[in-house]
């Protein structure tokens, strides 16, 4: 099978898609391409079995930094056609991996995950606030019957730059909570309709509030 060579060189950005398997992500002006023999080796697949299915000519030969021959690269849509044809758990990951994780991120213009080192980390708290979200949910149902179908979680996330530390965790909160920062719980609260507070609410963040102002005045006095 004859295919066009590149003659521009490329550099690529390797992540780890799995353990043992990085994935070489190339970025073109005509879109994103990938070398067919690590997505063949993602699906388990071999190279050879993967091209028939698709348009030919199937993928072209790109010439990659640190290669010194070219390497047979596929376009994302030849990506797609693959995972679609395939239709196995391992393909569908790798499509989830890339539409809803790497891709996204890698569109980021101008922002953190414009480095290998920060994309990397996007995806691994991401990873990690899913898997707290998943631990709640599943929490939850076994609770027994209740209405977890419409609660709602909250999931931080905490990261140390120097020590690459992540300490997430999630939170079941009720129906009837609300989450909102200290600047715009006044704008809520005093809305007509936007916060349900009845009377005893008000009364005692009145109070709370009342308090917390004559300790202050108090101490700026003294």
């Amino acid at each position: 099978m004859n295919h066009h060579i590149d003659l521009d060189v490329n550099a690529p950005l390797r992540l780890d898609y799995a353990k043992d398997l990085p994935l070489r992500v190339i970025r073109r002006q005509e879109g994103f391409w990938f070398v067919a023999a690590e997505i063949a080796a993602a699906l388990k697949q071999d190279v050879d079995t993967l091209l028939p299915a698709l348009e030919a000519p199937a993928g072209r030969l790109l010439l990659l930094a640190g290669e010194t021959e070219p390497v047979l690269c596929l376009s994302e849509g030849e990506l797609d056609e693959t995972v679609r044809r395939v239709k196995t758990p391992g393909a569908r990951r790798l499509r989830r991996w890339w539409k809803e994780e790497t891709r996204p991120a890698l569109l980021h213009q101008g922002g953190p995950a414009t480095t290998a080192e920060s994309l990397h980390l996007a995806l691994a708290l991401a990873a990690e606030a899913a898997q707290q979200v998943s631990r709640a949910v599943m929490e939850a149902v076994l609770r027994g019957p209740g209405p977890w179908q419409h609660s709602r979680w909250v999931v931080a996330l905490d990261y140390e730059r120097r020590n690459r530390q992540r300490w997430p965790h999630g939170k079941l909160i009720g129906l009837s909570s609300s989450v909102a920062t200290l600047e715009g719980l006044a704008e809520l609260i005093a809305e007509p309709g936007r916060m349900p507070v009845n009377n005893a609410d008000l009364v005692k963040l009145a109070a709370a509030c009342h308090l917390r102002l004559a300790e202050r005045m108090g101490r700026a006095q003294a």
